[in-house]
């Protein structure tokens, strides 16, 4: 018997000239050799090596009697993972659109069944209708993003970007969602700081985590948004004065369709941060949270990303 150096990997304790079932210590392998040169035909099988799942094929070569095999391995493991992310994600999908698509067929079924609802009471089921569409209109466009960037069909195109410019353009696109609940958004970055990078793509990644830094604190509180250079890389930072994170979501919340404590993921979809994530890592930096979980401590995102 011969081995090929990633079937040595495989079977550490393998080597040339042992029978399989020595080389393995696999009894299922040496059953399948044994089933293929009895039956003169090809055999296959799925079992598991080393706690891992792999698909096992016998080819013979030869003639009737003087058979010789071929024993081929494919590590099944990456597969049956990308299998469960496939089903997860379909799951979350359908869950999400449930949602809304029930409440846009209650609202319709009672709108037409009680035709002679006031005004009042129509423009009020018609608001939320409204919002409803607008949530589907979000998840479709956010699915969109995911997809184009992690098929690679996104590509950066990066230029050298003044950071303070960039940053008072985030600030203004939530400037009214932030006046409504008399929030404070103030600037920490030198004018004089540039980098080279995708602004559009870095704009709305900024903008995306800003939105939840406004979304999830209270009013009257406060936001800032931070720029420092920790050579040779550019840190941002969006930081509130919020509910904060629980230390142990830390780990997950970049996670799609990812929700854990309700007071910070109502209204949302689950995949702004998980784009964010992808969108950090194509210009070739990296995303973190922080958070102590104290209520009214506030969280803090960071972005490092290649400086200049």
């Amino acid at each position: 018997m011969q081995l090929n150096q990633p079937a040595q990997a495989l079977f550490a304790s393998a080597a040339a000239g042992h029978t399989l079932l020595q080389a393995t210590h696999v009894p299922q392998l040496n059953d399948l050799l044994t089933q293929a040169l009895a039956a003169g035909a090809p055999a296959d099988r799925q079992l598991q090596i080393n706690g891992q799942p792999h698909h096992a094929y016998v080819a013979l070569a030869g003639t009737a009697g003087e058979y010789g095999a071929v024993l081929l391995m494919h590590d099944l493991t990456e597969l049956e993972r990308l299998g469960r992310a496939r089903r997860d994600f379909v799951a979350n999908i359908s869950h999400e659109l449930r949602t809304p698509i029930t409440s846009i067929r209650l609202i319709a079924d009672t709108m037409r069944h009680m035709p002679d609802l006031d005004s009042q009471r129509q423009h009020s089921l018609l608001g939320k209708i409204v919002s409803e569409t607008e949530a589907l209109g979000q998840l479709s466009g956010e699915l969109l993003d995911l997809a184009q960037i992690e098929s690679g069909r996104m590509l950066p195109k990066f230029e050298l970007v003044a950071v303070h410019d960039l940053l008072a353009i985030v600030q203004q696109r939530l400037h009214a969602q932030a006046s409504g609940k008399t929030l404070r958004i103030q600037i920490e970055a030198s004018p004089a700081l540039r980098v080279r990078t995708d602004p559009l793509l870095l704009e709305r990644t900024l903008v995306n985590l800003l939105h939840n830094a406004v979304k999830f604190t209270p009013a009257g509180g406060s936001i800032t948004l931070l720029a420092r250079v920790e050579e040779p890389q550019l840190v941002l930072g969006v930081i509130d004065s919020g509910s904060g994170i629980a230390p142990l979501e830390l780990l997950r919340i970049f996670e799609r369709f990812y929700r854990g404590d309700p007071a910070r993921s109502k209204g949302g979809t689950g995949l702004g941060l998980a784009i964010a994530k992808h969108a950090v890592e194509l210009l070739g930096g990296k995303i973190w949270a922080e958070s102590s979980g104290v209520p009214g401590a506030g969280a803090a995102f960071y972005i490092k990303l290649p400086f200049p």
